[in-house]
């Protein structure tokens, strides 16, 4: 059964391409009859305007495919900059932890060695007693005895005047303060 139906004409266009001309040697019209040279020449005008076309269509979609290429890279050559950031300020907050947890640690130990109040009490409990007013207490010390008062880790730079001189001065003060006490 044919879709036609009754008194519908129907015109079919064809426009042959490049490849068909070369394909079909009775389209390529080596030898044109005279009267179909007009019809000939606008064959011809179609196939090459059909070829541009779709050369001009093929330039147009590798273009749309490089500037979207060159937007998603970057749209995506910042994230990843800021993932790799975030890992490593994680790492370094992670690093300033253990650091301050070691300085705590360090601290707690040199209170615990140096709390001169414990250590009274202690020789309190021992029996012993403080110094009365008019006695005057010495102590021998070796000659290569050294007082420390800060410890640096930082090799290249040593101990900071500023540390030295603050701990110079508590030193000063709580020696001032237990001969005025005692």
């Amino acid at each position: 059964m044919s879709s036609v139906k009754e008194q519908e004409y129907y015109t079919e266009v064809y426009m042959p391409i490049a490849r068909q001309v070369y394909k079909y040697p009775e389209l390529s019209m080596s030898n044109p009859p005279e009267d179909k040279t007009e019809e000939i020449r606008k064959d011809r005008e179609k196939i090459r305007r059909a070829t541009r076309n779709r050369v001009f269509e093929t330039i147009i979609a590798v273009g749309l495919i490089m500037f979207v290429g060159v937007f998603f890279i970057l749209l995506i050559n910042p994230q990843v900059g800021l993932a790799e950031l975030a890992k490593d300020n994680s790492d370094l907050k992670d690093e300033i932890a253990v650091l301050k947890r070691n300085i705590l640690d360090s601290e707690a130990d040199v209170n615990g060695i140096t709390d001169m109040d414990s250590i009274r009490a202690q020789a309190l409990a021992l029996g012993m007693q403080d110094p009365n007013a008019n006695q005057v207490v010495t102590i021998p010390m070796p000659e290569d005895d050294k007082l420390v008062t800060m410890v640096s880790y930082d090799e290249e730079y040593g101990i900071s005047e500023e540390a030295y001189d603050s701990a110079v001065e508590a030193l000063t003060n709580y020696y001032l303060e237990a001969q005025q006490d005692g």
